[in-house]
């Protein structure tokens, strides 16, 4: 590599001690020598706490407190970071071994890019892959007619673009990363696209991404209802829905549904650790 960037990790934390310990590892074990990470728990009151002190010898910071939300915890992580690159890691999700060192190879022959994504799998409670997810490189102009497809905890962002745009919208608690995608956007931001897999996104029933929904068929959450309002007023969701069938289209056409699929099929009932190295 040209140089080593160093890349600042933010894990927003509150009562997600089943999974904490397995998030921290994945960040800690990661085979990089330039990242500082930070921990910012809401006052949680099982044994997320517990489980942080384990491991303070190791985190560059954390705390523990009443805040206002997910968002606001990310900020004050990144309002200490020094990073070339941010990320949260959110902590029931985990990055993927050599995740980092993936990303800052692609950084260092590529200065002048603002956005590192990756590709992401999906876990359950037990660490289980359930869907091996490939995206396309991201484009804004798709962006702007409702298709956003940024996956975290596969996201990396250069500070000055995290700091230019005002970093997150406290008052959002569900959207709070669409929001800044739309904000990036309106900045022109120049995004890279790594085909490999960087990240794991659990998915399990205390995880709001599931509350929200509650069993219910919806269009979207509320939030990105009102997001999608206000920067892209002019688009109808019969609309979206048209471009998020070419979307599928585009993905078969592309082979990244089947190459997710096969990759599913031959890990099928293995953990993410069993394939991609354990931590």
């Amino acid at each position: 590599m040209k140089s080593v960037p160093r890349i600042s990790i933010v894990s927003p934390s509150f009562n997600q001690g089943r999974f904490l310990r397995e998030s921290i590892k994945s960040i800690l074990k990661q085979s990089y020598p330039n990242m500082e990470y930070f921990i910012v728990d809401g006052g949680s009151t099982d044994n997320s706490v517990d489980i942080i002190r384990e491991y303070e010898n190791y985190i560059d910071w954390w705390v523990s407190g009443k805040d206002m939300g997910q968002s606001d915890a990310i900020n004050k992580g990144f309002s200490r970071a020094t990073g070339d690159l941010f990320c949260w890691v959110n902590s029931d999700d985990v990055l993927l071994p050599d995740a980092l060192k993936t990303v800052a190879k692609v950084f260092a022959e590529n200065p002048e890019i603002d956005i590192i994504t990756g590709n992401v799998v999906y876990i359950n409670a037990d660490g289980i892959i359930t869907r091996f997810v490939k995206l396309p490189k991201m484009k804004w102009s798709l962006f702007r007619w409702g298709l956003f497809y940024f996956s975290a905890p596969a996201v990396f962002f250069k500070k000055e673009l995290y700091e230019r745009v005002g970093g997150l919208n406290v008052s959002l608690h569900l959207s709070m990363d669409v929001d800044l995608w739309h904000r990036f956007r309106l900045e022109n931001a120049t995004i890279y696209h790594i085909k490999e897999y960087l990240g794991g996104f659990r998915i399990h029933s205390s995880s709001k991404t599931i509350k929200i929904r509650e069993g219910k068929k919806i269009f979207e959450n509320p939030e990105t209802t009102i997001l999608r309002e206000k920067y892209i007023p002019d688009v109808a969701n019969t609309t979206i829905m048209i471009f998020r069938m070419f979307y599928k289209l585009w993905q078969v056409a592309n082979l990244n549904y089947l190459r997710g699929w096969y990759d599913y099929q031959r890990w099928k009932g293995k953990t993410w650790q069993e394939i991609f190295g354990k931590v």
